[in-house]
């Protein structure tokens, strides 16, 4: 339903930006950018993959490094927020915390090659967060599941494409 709205919304807009915006979104992502772009606003394969993953990537630093600078000031200015902030991370650390203990960074990897909803860049960056990755094993884990998780929805696409 919010996803819907959200496609009939960004519609009105050229489709290669429309494509940019829902692979941002994390309600959409790649996982959903890639379908629309191709099936509904006919843009070549190759190209709603480009924008797919140029949108995904587009939050990727600034969770990553807003997320520490954001809690710090909540502390200061919105202490309340503190809390619900502090158990987003812990419920990420649950989730993911063993996986990572017994796989590493490649379960991060993997994690995000699996195209299911709450699987994308937003939840693997608070992941990373949460487990307290150092920034350029946490991105470049994120980056090749990013890439991975879009090769894998342009392949379902296709062959469904195809097959219909």
């Amino acid at each position: 339903m919010i996803a819907a709205a959200l496609i009939s919304l960004v519609s009105t807009i050229p489709s290669w930006l429309a494509t940019i915006v829902l692979a941002a979104l994390p309600v959409t992502e790649a996982q959903l950018a890639i379908p629309v772009a191709i099936l509904s606003w006919k843009l070549s394969p190759f190209v709603a993959y480009g924008l797919a993953m140029l949108g995904n990537a587009l939050p990727i630093f600034p969770l990553f490094f807003g997320f520490t600078t954001l809690r710090s000031l909540a502390e200061r200015h919105a202490s309340w927020s503190v809390r619900w902030l502090d158990r987003l991370l812990a419920r990420a650390h649950r989730k993911f915390g063993a996986d990572f203990e017994k796989y590493g960074v490649i379960g991060l990897v993997a994690f995000m090659a699996i195209p299911f909803p709450g699987t994308g860049v937003w939840t693997a960056t608070l992941a990373a967060v949460a487990l307290q990755l150092p920034w350029r094993q946490a991105i470049s884990a994120i980056f090749c599941g990013m890439f991975l998780v879009g090769a894998i929805v342009l392949g379902m696409t296709m062959t469904g494409k195809i097959l219909l």
